[in-house]
């Protein structure tokens, strides 16, 4: 029964989002022209070390309701596109390199992307095509690199299970084993093996865990034209305005797929959802996405769940921050001598962690509250991951909803980042003379200069000259913290600039888009 319903106002979704790709088509020779006079900045690699760029969720659970009044009055008249091209001077303004935003692609009702049915259908429950581009055209003149959130470990049909259009694919496209074989309600109920796909994978970082997702199709990748049309639908992104890829759920498929695609496509930053809490498996699939095999340069980053968990189980239990004396998560990850930390992402909240809601507002299962109080909580948490090696994100919510004093703060803590040349890979030096007064303090050594950092207490406790630190300014300071930076002639408090423009690419139908053999492999 949930499922009929769900599929109803799919159909009707889908209805009202046609009726717009009549006028979208029309307009795509207008964007084959389009282009921006600032020359872009000098793509960064796919990966690399030392990436100095920080990100933006751009997105929260509930985004996907915002602009249809009549079934949610309370998320407003503007669809989410709308409100990310509104707000893309203000992202510059706060420094963000890069903007994660959510799956683009239709997945029916007011979905929040993640169980996709037509890949090639860009209206969604964010917007329609016309929006999508919209909002990716103005964060490119605003110098803010848009990064695609990638759902291909699953499919759902387009009104029943198997049904697959846009691309359009058969049982074929299935791992052998999925749940729609055995399902009697499906529609492909114990058909023949030899008309599926092949097993599902187990690469051998792969340790431990069933990684088959019984709610939607699991797609085998070990075929050529699934792999052919997502590196179309990839480039499709890319030609609308995406410059890489936030992939979802990677445990669910081979990590060497990773690296076919990111070859195929090129994207100037990656990351991967992996399996939460398995911080071994994460290093197995980062190091098997090289894109030059046995480059950790080369490989995909990973979101950093390790110092997620450690930041919210150790609130003000600052000894627990300082890990094994490197530091925490990915972060403090040495193994078999290789800077894990260059391929960290940290966060301190997003969609799948904190509070979120059901359609009729009540609070989902589990996420009946935010992991982190707004006030010293969520302060001290960005304050640690903002002046820290890895790649940080920042929570929509938190930037764009929390009030003034956090948006400010954030603010200074990525002026002070910046100012310092804080990178992904900075030398950390833990301040033991900090632990042994219950708080914690790191020096941080960036491109420009060094960072210091105090999270707990107050001066007395530590600041920079503690530890015999000198000719440095304070930056930011909020609830039980202090940031300061010391930068060669000890100038005063720097303000630093926003990035260039990026060139806003001609928009590509995927039918016209051509995969030759030597990309899939």
């Amino acid at each position: 029964m949930q499922r009929k319903k769900m599929l109803s106002r799919a159909v009707w979704q889908r209805s009202a989002f046609l009726a717009f790709r009549t006028a979208q088509f029309a307009l795509v020779v207008v964007f084959l022209v389009i282009g921006v006079s600032t020359p872009p900045l000098v793509a960064y690699a796919q990966a690399g070390f030392e990436d100095d760029r920080v990100m933006i969720q751009g997105f929260y659970w509930e985004s996907s309701r915002h602009g249809y009044q009549q079934k949610f009055p309370q998320f407003g008249s503007e669809h989410w596109y709308a409100i990310i091209a509104r707000e893309a001077p203000k992202i510059r303004a706060a420094r963000f390199d890069l903007i994660w935003l959510p799956p683009p692609s239709f997945a029916g009702g007011f979905s929040a992307g993640y169980d996709p049915r037509e890949y090639f259908v860009l209206d969604n429950s964010y917007g329609t095509f016309m929006e999508q581009r919209d909002a990716l055209e103005a964060l490119l003149t605003n110098g803010v690199e848009p990064i695609a959130d990638i759902v291909i470990n699953h499919r759902n049909g387009s009104l029943r299970w198997t049904d697959f259009n846009n691309p359009a694919w058969g049982t074929w496209s299935i791992t052998r084993d999925d749940e729609a074989f055995s399902n009697p309600n499906s529609e492909v109920f114990n058909i023949p093996v030899s008309q599926r796909g092949a097993p599902e994978e187990s690469p051998a970082y792969r340790t431990s865990g069933d990684f088959a997702y019984d709610a939607f199709r699991d797609l085998d990748h070990t075929n050529q034209q699934v792999r052919r049309d997502l590196i179309r639908y990839l480039l499709q992104l890319k030609s609308l305005g995406y410059r890489g890829w936030r992939y979802d759920m990677v445990h669910g498929y081979n990590a060497k797929w990773i690296a076919v695609y990111n070859r195929a496509t090129d994207p100037t930053f990656v990351v991967g959802e992996y399996d939460w809490d398995k911080q071994d498996q994460q290093r197995g699939w980062v190091w098997f996405t090289a894109t030059s095999p046995g480059d950790l340069k080369t490989s995909s980053n990973v979101f950093d769940f390790s110092t997620f968990f450690t930041l919210k189980d150790n609130k003000g239990r600052y000894d627990a921050w300082y890990g094994f004396g490197q530091g925490v998560g990915m972060v403090g990850d040495d193994t078999d001598g290789l800077p894990w930390k260059n391929r960290s992402v940290t966060f301190v909240e997003n969609h799948d962690t904190g509070f979120r809601t059901n359609e009729d507002g009540t609070p989902q299962d589990g996420h009946g509250q935010d992991n982190f109080a707004n006030g010293w909580e969520v302060e001290q948490a960005y304050a640690q991951i903002l002046t820290h090696p890895g790649i940080p994100t920042v929570y929509w919510k938190h930037y764009f909803d929390w009030g003034p004093d956090l948006q400010n703060n954030i603010g200074a803590l990525i002026n002070a980042r910046k100012a310092a040349g804080v990178h992904a890979g900075s030398a950390l030096y833990l301040q033991e003379n900090a632990r042994r007064s219950g708080v914690y303090a790191a020096r941080v050594v960036g491109h420009n200069g060094d960072l210091y950092v105090r999270i707990g207490g107050d001066d007395v406790k530590w600041q920079p000259s503690s530890s015999g630190y000198s000719n440095y300014r304070e930056y930011a300071a909020g609830t039980g913290w202090k940031v300061w930076v010391s930068l060669p002639g000890n100038p005063d408090v720097q303000q630093m600039p926003t990035r260039a423009a990026f060139a806003v690419p001609a928009y590509q139908l995927p039918d016209a888009i051509s995969v030759p053999d030597n990309l899939l492999e």
